[in-house]
Order: structure tokens, then sequence, then C-alpha cells
């Protein structure tokens, strides 16, 4: 395959230089495909599912040694306040791996040249439709891919518009719609981010209650033998541990997921300039529109 992908030199015949089914992360393995970078839930509750329950089983079956005790408890004990935690920030993480992926995918679209690099060549009302056959020949689903859909939508209507202006004002105004559509899927990672600090609260605050009400009992039993005021001061600190661990644990999770969010989220910006620059030099630059007569 050449890199210019000249889709205007094939023949309607010929295979999408870009297939969609064969770029997605989703589409390749069967599963929904959310719209454009965004992953469907489906697909993330389905791998939320897998990796969590090898985890938890890897876990559960190595409980017996020495640092599989330890990691158990760190996974189930403390209240079980880990488990939502573990759980949401599998999700959320395997939303931003296959979200990174997705926008890879999407830039897939934007090596496909469907414009033709003769010079003479003018983009009209006349010769826009010719240009959407490009298009639809260069992918087998140009609508799931931003850059093509974007294009495909202001070519289809370029016979209604008066300037050249026109063009541009209504590919920004697709571009705005793309942007808000892009920033609406960070929602439930937002919302898991907001939730997972709580859970450690959660488990500040039951660990607290814990340890005063075994501190009570150890003042209580000051009057008898040493050893039952050291088991009543034991279990106190088991309360402290749940208060602190679950805390922590809390925030170091939703900081991984915080600094990888912003990672992906500067390439979806980047994605995003992208499109909107291609969409510019493919149409734009390249559109006349015939003035009309009153």
């Amino acid at each position: 395959m050449s890199p210019a992908m000249s889709a205007q030199s094939s023949s309607a015949s010929a295979r999408p230089l870009v297939r969609f089914g064969r770029v997605d992360p989703e589409a390749r393995l069967g599963l929904p495909a959310g719209t454009h970078t965004t992953p469907s839930a489906v697909t993330c509750l389905v791998f939320t599912t897998i990796i969590g329950g090898a985890v938890y089983g890897a876990s559960y079956a190595w409980r017996q040694g020495e640092w599989g005790a330890v990691v158990w408890e760190y996974l189930t004990g403390f209240g079980r306040i880990p488990i939502p935690i573990t759980i949401l920030s599998i999700w959320s993480l395997v939303f931003l791996l296959l979200k990174a992926l997705k926008i890879r995918a999407q830039r897939a679209a934007l090596r496909i040249h469907f414009v033709p690099d003769d010079t003479a060549f003018v983009l009209n009302a006349a010769t826009a439709d010719s240009v959407v056959d490009a298009i639809d020949r260069a992918a087998d689903e140009p609508e799931r891919f931003m850059f093509l859909a974007r294009c495909r939508s202001v070519l289809r209507v370029m016979r209604n518009l008066g300037r050249v202006s026109d063009v541009d004002d209504l590919i920004n105004s697709r571009g705005d719609q793309d942007e808000s559509t892009i920033d609406s899927g960070y929602t439930i990672v937002r919302g898991f981010i907001w939730a997972i600090p709580v859970l450690g609260f959660i488990g500040t605050v039951i660990g607290l209650t814990q340890a005063m009400g075994r501190f009570g009992s150890a003042l209580r039993a000051a009057g008898k033998d040493v050893e039952a005021i050291t088991q009543q001061l034991t279990g106190v600190l088991g309360g402290l541990d749940t208060a602190f661990i679950t805390t922590a644990e809390a925030l170091i999770a939703v900081m991984a997921i915080h600094i990888l969010q912003t990672l992906v989220r500067r390439a979806d910006e980047q994605l995003l300039d992208d499109v909107r620059k291609a969409a510019f030099d493919a149409i734009v630059t390249r559109v006349r529109i015939a003035r009309q007569e009153g």
C-alpha cells in the first residue's frame, strides 16, 4: 500500500483501503464498537469482568502463601472496601486503554486522500458526489471514522452553500459536535475518579469507628490482666489499618487513572486538531462555489 493511499485511483470493485473491522480494537474482537474514540460500555464491562476475575482468581489460588495472603488481604480485607476500588479502577484503565487504541484506529483515515492531486481539479457542487463516492470506496464504513464522516456530511450539502466561508463554518460546526461527543465520553471515568476517593474516605470512617469502639473496650478492660488489654489494643490497630490503607489504595488508584486520562485526553485533542486541519486542507482549500445568480 502506498503512503498516499489514493482513493481516487481505486476502481469501484477494489477492496477498501481502510476496513473498520481491522483497525478498531472492539470491532476486531467482534464486540460492540463505541462512537469514534469512545469505547462501548459493553466492551468495557466484558474486559473488566475478565480481568477482575483473573486478578481475584489468581489471588484466591495463591492466598495460602506468604505474599499471596498479603495480596488477598489488600484486595478483599479492610471492610471489603478494596473490592469496589479495584473493580472501578480496572474499568477505568480498560476504558482508557481501549480509547487509546481507538484513537490510533481513527488516525488510519487521515492517510486517505480522496480528492485528486490534480491542481486543475475543482471541488464544487457538481464534483462533490464523485468525491463522496471516492470516500465510500476508500473505507468500508466511512461513517465510523471521524475524519471521513465529517467530510462526507459537508460534501453532501455543498450544493446548498453559497460561499466558501459557509463550508469552513460547517466543518468547524461538525468539529465542535465531535469535540462535545468525545468530551461526554469521559463522563463515566470522571465519575469513577470522583467515586474511588470517596470509597477510600468511607473506609477511613469505618476504620476509625472500629478503632474507637475497640479503644473503648480496651479502656473497660484496664482493670483486667495485661494480656486482655493487649488483645483489645490490637483490635484498635486493626481499625486504624482499615482507615489508612483503604484511603491510600484509593488515592494511589485515582492518581494513576488521572495521569493516564490526561495522556489519553491529550491524544484525543490532538486527533481533533489533526482532523480539523485535514478536513480544511482536503475541502476548503479545493472548493470553488459558483456565484449564484440573483
